[in-house]
């Protein structure tokens, strides 16, 4: 490990000989690393490896950063230097109608003075370069979304595609690790529709792709599964086969009294019944602007930039 660690100091010291200074980092240190892909990591220096650096960050999680992905890397705290002021030389006065000597009453020009510097052009600011990092979203963080098409038991398929949106921002680390109105993309993973007798319409869906806005394409994602089920009918069955029972009673009784009534009623329950037997119960379908929560059962790693 000592051989490993000696070796990745002197290749960092290379950049730094055309200064003429010497860069030492020993494990342990607090470090800065710059990725080539304009990710910065920042944390303590643990192992120097023949492939990769492995850093611990604050709350103990270990990154492992590929040697060959690494654009720089320095310490994160930097020792202050107090520069020591060079007094300026006093100006040797010139002798008495000489060239140099200055006018009667006229004030020696300063060199460096203010008005120099405003008149010296100054060179445009180099583009900064944006840099990014990387935040973790832990598994079982809940994502707050709302449908943007339509699934419905009786109509969907599985496989079929759905899509949803964020409803609002995502923080996590202390920063905002997905912004509102974040795309989601998922599928139908189970549809059911209601049967004539007995059965309950159901649909099932989850996401597993999510679209970051900007320039920071599609991320596979792990949810938990959303699923909806439609509510019982006993109580409206019930009710369709009272009426018909009751509208049947009240005919069998204008027509053939008391034994009229009971035959009527059979009759007509009968008949409630068999309206029963012959539709479907409720379907349950979910359209654009439906609310629901989606889970992740798996960690999310994103990058946000830094501002």
């Amino acid at each position: 490990m000592k051989k490993f660690s000696l070796v990745f100091l002197l290749a960092l010291a290379a950049a730094a000989c055309s200064r003429g200074e010497a860069l030492e980092i020993p494990t342990g240190s607090e470090v800065t690393v710059q990725k080539r892909d304009g990710v910065t990591v920042s944390g303590k220096l643990l192992e120097v490896q023949p492939e990769t650096v492995v850093l611990q960050s604050l709350d103990g999680a270990k990154t492992n950063v590929r040697r060959a992905d690494i654009a720089t890397i320095a310490l994160t705290t930097q020792p202050s230097s107090t520069a020591t002021a060079t007094p300026a030389a006093t100006p040797t006065p010139a002798e008495p109608g000489s060239a140099s000597a200055p006018a009667s009453g006229s004030a020696v020009p300063t060199t460096g003075s203010a008005d120099a510097d405003a008149r010296t052009p100054r060179e445009p600011a180099a583009d900064r370069v944006q840099e990014y990092r990387e935040v973790r979203l832990p598994a079982g963080t809940v994502l707050p979304a709302e449908l943007t098409s339509t699934v419905a038991s009786d109509t969907s398929n599985v496989e079929d595609a759905v899509r949803g949106k964020l409803r609002r921002a995502v923080l996590a680390e202390g920063v905002q690790a997905l912004p509102a109105g974040t795309v989601l993309l998922g599928n139908v993973t189970a549809a059911v529709r209601s049967a004539k007798v007995k059965g309950r319409a159901s649909i099932a869906f989850r996401f597993n792709q999510i679209d970051l806005p900007g320039d920071g394409g599609r991320m596979a994602i792990s949810t938990a599964t959303v699923s909806r089920v439609a509510p019982a009918t006993k109580k409206k069955d019930a009710t369709k086969i009272g009426v018909g029972a009751g509208a049947g009673a009240i005919i069998g009784g204008i027509l053939g009294g008391g034994d009229g009534a009971a035959k009527g009623a059979a009759v007509g329950g009968a008949a409630g019944t068999g309206v029963v037997l012959s539709t479907r119960g409720d379907e349950v379908r979910l359209g654009p602007g439906t609310q629901v929560s989606v889970r992740l059962t798996a960690p999310l790693t994103v990058r946000v930039p830094v501002k």
